[in-house]
């Protein structure tokens, strides 16, 4: 942004040289890129910070000057004198979105006389790298570079209805701007229109149709706050950059449109010896309010290491034109109009710091008292988890979290799975990516497929990731797990273990060894399962009372259309359900004294029934002095009954203060023996 020395001095008393003020902006946040001319005719060629609008403006560069060197700063009187015409209506102004325009105001000036500006405007125009047209519009120019405000003038009698209408443009509507070129609009571009048709891209150019021409005689100016976002879309749509869209991007406070329109009206009716100023319009729904913003000395001086008197700290923000006061040990301060920046402590206490100098901040570590970090119990549980499944002996796998319907399709969903209610994407970037995951097991086959055509031998994949529902009307994240194994899987220890085809067992093995890892309760099995696992071998998944999922085999139907040959076990559970009921807490006990004395059982049990009900009641039926019930084999066939399986369990039995004799350990199993049958529909093998 161009600075001329010259102009800058209306506002503000400044020092000798360009010079010495070059050097003291970087350390007010202002960066000097260059200075071009001398003295009085330089011009400062200056870098503003994103978040300071109001630095866009030579009266906000004036105000950091001003704070600086303690020197008064001259406001021009920007009241015009308004001599509204008998009989004539406010013009109409509507709104239709006060998101994207939160403050509109217009005002009509009729019987301008429209020419060249004086050369005292021209050449500061001209020096601040702006061309000058005409007198409206080099006015409209020159309360922008004065105010950081962009304004615009239309010709009013161009204006159909003598109306403005604030709106999106309507599909297929177009503007020629300022510069000749016709613009295909969009819906989602904010324009400004009359009764008939757009009339300006908001906060970027006029149209072309209503610019001022030199028989213009009533002129119609425009003051506006838009929304940033609004305007940089539209900007970047059309490719279309100009030096209102560059301040409108980073954002007008509302609160200063007033005096900008006031200042123009003025100097329109100066330079353009308007006979009629008026009547006004300010459209402004949803006016804003400034909260004082609390200040703490001690905070300040933990942030900078110095110690800031808190009466120089309130001076400081005084001249800043910041409305600041004590009470009870704190800082109350309020934002003055422009200064949207300051929004909490850490900004009023930055600006301290700017004016206090920050050459006078000592060069010194700071002191203070930490406590170890550490991340929050959930994200430790979640840590927790996947390092168990690692141990387990699978290997973590990280999908993309988005998905397309033919990817979902291929598990044959039911009508009313929970599955299908996915969350669209408004701009999918990809065909096979139009909506967030409702689940991580489609992902993880995918992955699985392309580990298989690589020719890998085995794959055993977990992924704990989030997914996305529609529940009613909100969308609901949790955060899933799902495993696969498929192919070999290593029984034994590494000195020499034997490859085995996975089974179900290995499943349930890994789900069992996490559940028990993470203290969270015992794995129930129910029989049945979800469409895409297969019938007879699956079930859902129970920790205590908390259903947590589905397990089983795939589908041979669904494996088929992932291209996974032969059998692969899967499941999907709740991670947030088992992380709420995960005790982490280390518990130590210490190592048995005693030896433990082991026994095998064999049940002859309905395939019906579960594994884990006949273990709890071993358990129940064994006592206290059962130690471990480990399933080591379960076979079904001949000379079994139809229907029928054999479990055969390992028992280990031990005390904590004696050695037991085999007298007591044969009663436990003839407990075992008498209890079981009478609790279950089994029979012991003898």
């Amino acid at each position: 942004m161009g600075v001329p020395i010259r102009w800058l001095r209306d506002y503000v008393d400044l020092p000798e040289g360009a010079e010495e003020l070059a050097e003291r902006l970087p350390m007010l946040g202002l960066g000097v890129e260059g200075i071009s001319g001398h003295g009085d005719d330089a011009v400062l060629d200056l870098e503003i910070a994103y978040n300071r609008p109001d630095l866009l403006g030579l009266i906000g560069i004036a105000h950091e000057i001003a704070a600086w060197g303690r020197r008064g700063i001259r406001i021009p009187d920007g009241e015009p004198r308004w001599s509204e015409a008998a009989g004539l209506p406010p013009i109409p102004v509507e709104i239709e979105d006060p998101a994207l325009c939160p403050r509109y105001i217009a005002c009509l000036l009729t019987g301008v006389t429209v020419g060249a500006s004086p050369p005292a405007i021209a050449s500061r125009l001209e020096a601040a790298g702006v061309r000058p047209i005409n007198s409206v519009v080099d006015a409209t120019n020159y309360v922008m570079l004065e105010w950081g405000q962009p304004l615009h003038a239309f010709d009013y009698d161009t204006l159909a209805g003598g109306r403005v209408v604030v709106r999106r443009a309507g599909v297929g509507e177009s503007l020629v701007t300022l510069d000749g070129v016709e613009r295909l609009l969009e819906p989602s571009m904010l324009v400004i229109a009359d009764a008939d048709r757009p009339v300006a891209l908001a906060g970027i150019m006029g149209g072309l149709r209503t610019e001022i021409r030199p028989d213009t005689r009533a002129v119609l100016l425009e003051a506006a706050a838009f929304s940033p976002a609004s305007v940089r879309r539209t900007s970047r749509k059309l490719g279309l950059r100009t030096d209102a869209s560059a301040r409108f991007e980073r954002g007008m406070d509302p609160e200063g449109v007033a005096r900008a329109a006031h200042r123009a009206v003025s100097l329109i009716a100066e330079l353009c010896g308007a006979q009629t100023v008026g009547p006004r319009t300010d459209a402004y729904p949803h006016p804003t309010s400034r909260q004082p913003i609390a200040m703490r000395p001690d905070r300040a001086r933990r942030l900078l290491g110095v110690e800031i008197p808190a009466g120089e700290a309130v001076e400081i923000l005084s001249r800043l034109g910041v409305d600041s006061r004590m009470e009870d040990g704190r800082i109350y301060a309020t934002p003055p109009v422009g200064r949207r920046d300051l929004e909490r402590e850490e900004d009023l206490i930055e600006e301290v710091a700017r004016h206090f100098g920050y050459e006078r901040i000592p060069e010194a570590m700071p002191h203070e008292l930490t406590n170890q970090g550490r991340r929050p119990p959930r994200l430790e549980a979640e840590s927790a988890a996947r390092d168990a499944l690692i141990r387990l002996g699978l290997v973590e796998a990280v999908t993309v979290s988005l998905t397309g319907g033919q990817l979902l399709e291929r598990l044959g969903l039911t009508a009313e799975d929970p599955w299908r209610s996915v969350v669209p994407i408004a701009n999918p970037l990809a065909a096979e990516h139009t909506h967030l995951r409702p689940a991580l097991l489609p992902g993880l086959l995918e992955a699985v497929r392309l580990n298989i055509a690589r020719r890998r031998k085995a794959v055993h994949f977990f992924e704990i990731g989030r997914i996305f529902r529609h529940e009613g009307t909100r969308i609901a994240e949790r955060r899933s797990l799902a495993v696969v194994m498929w192919g070999d899987y290593l029984i034994g220890f590494w000195q020499g273990g034997v490859p085995r085809e996975s089974a179900l067992a290995n499943l349930t093995g890994v789900l069992e060894g996490l559940v028990d890892e993470m203290k969270a309760g015992a794995v129930v099995v129910e029989p049945g399962g979800p469409a895409w696992l297969h019938p007879a071998r699956s079930g859902t998944v129970r920790v205590g009372e908390a259903e947590m999922g589905a397990m089983g085999e795939l589908h041979p139907a669904v494996a088929a259309r992932f291209e996974i040959p032969g059998r692969a076990y899967v499941a999907e559970l709740d991670l947030d359900l088992l992380l709420e009921r995960a005790l982490l807490q280390p518990q130590f006990s210490g190592l048995p004294r005693y030896p433990a004395v082991h026994r095998d059982v064999a049940i002859v049990a309905p395939r019906t029934l579960p594994h884990a009900v006949v273990r709890e009641a071993l358990r129940e039926a064994a006592g206290p002095l059962l130690e471990s019930a480990e399933l080591f084999d379960a076979y079904s066939g001949p000379p079994l009954e139809p229907g029928s399986r054999n479990l055969a369990y390992a028992l280990s039995f031990r005390a904590q203060d004696r050695t037991l004799t085999g007298d007591e350990v044969d009663r436990l199993m003839a407990a075992i023996y008498a209890s079981l049958p009478a609790r279950l529909p089994v029979s012991i093998r003898g």
